[in-house]
């Protein structure tokens, strides 16, 4: 299952210009709720998992906090620098959280914004409360798809279904690999919830572009994957004029380090 993890986590950065272009970003709120659960001080150390392009980095680094930011992608990791060559409190480093040598160093908060699924379980929280201060906070936040079985995401259900068969069993093998156990959850006090529904509407350029920085669209083959690609265009144009609404939910979960 590690293997499938490693390959999976890796595609993005072939993507990375269309990631950064094209992915949403977190609200505002989000972010002001996990400073405050968090109690970081002003001007706290942060270290974030998996920046990819940076845009979970940007709304923390606004804030004053000192950032240090990992990923895996080099390509990733150089859209991120570029946005913060005048900005001295953020360091991107190419590496993965598990390979990554923290030096002794202590951080007030981590944060993972759609990246802690793709650390070994068995590292992400053992290696999390390793690098915080006392009473430090893990904060993991993502944009979730609302489903809703109306309309365009019943409609396209039956693209896929007809131009991408191999979707079926990637899915089944991330479905396994996001069961797969975690330890050290019990150095963390429970997780608090909060949620932030909100919507955005894409073109179908845009919404096959967003389709495209997805890991599970990016290992199909790639022959069922320009089918599939060319038909979801189609359907939004035909029958949608054009355009997707598309409903998400921004979830973050905090945790604070037990005493």
């Amino acid at each position: 299952m590690q293997s499938n993890r490693e390959q999976s986590r890796k595609t993005f950065d072939a993507s990375a210009d269309k990631y950064d272009r094209v992915r949403p970003s977190y609200p505002e709120s989000l972010i002001d709720e996990a400073v405050r659960l968090s109690e970081i001080p002003v001007g706290g150390r942060i270290l974030e998992i998996g920046c990819g392009t940076g845009k979970a980095t940007e709304l923390f680094a606004a804030r004053g906090y000192t950032i240090d930011c990992l990923d895996i992608g080099s390509d990733l990791a150089s859209i991120a620098a570029a946005k913060f060559t005048d900005t001295q409190n953020v360091q991107i480093v190419v590496s993965s959280f598990e390979d990554w040598d923290p030096g002794g160093g202590k951080y007030d908060m981590v944060i993972a914004a759609s990246s802690i699924h793709w650390v070994d379980p068995s590292v992400r929280f053992t290696k999390s409360a390793s690098v915080l201060h006392s009473r430090g906070a893990l904060a993991v936040f993502t944009n979730k798809h609302v489903k809703n079985e109306e309309g365009f995401f019943r409609r396209v259900q039956e693209v896929y279904d007809a131009r991408a068969p191999s979707m079926a069993t990637v899915t089944s093998a991330r479905k396994k690999m996001w069961q797969e156990p975690t330890v050290g959850e019990e150095l963390f006090e429970g997780p608090i919830v909060r949620r932030y529904p909100w919507v955005t509407e894409y073109d179908a350029d845009e919404y096959v572009a967003l389709l495209g920085t997805y890991s599970d669209h990016l290992s199909l083959p790639k022959a069922e994957r320009e089918s599939l690609f060319e038909g979801v265009r189609a359907l939004i144009c035909e029958e949608y004029d054009g355009r997707v609404v598309k409903h998400y939910e921004a979830v973050l979960t905090l945790r604070r380090l037990k005493e």
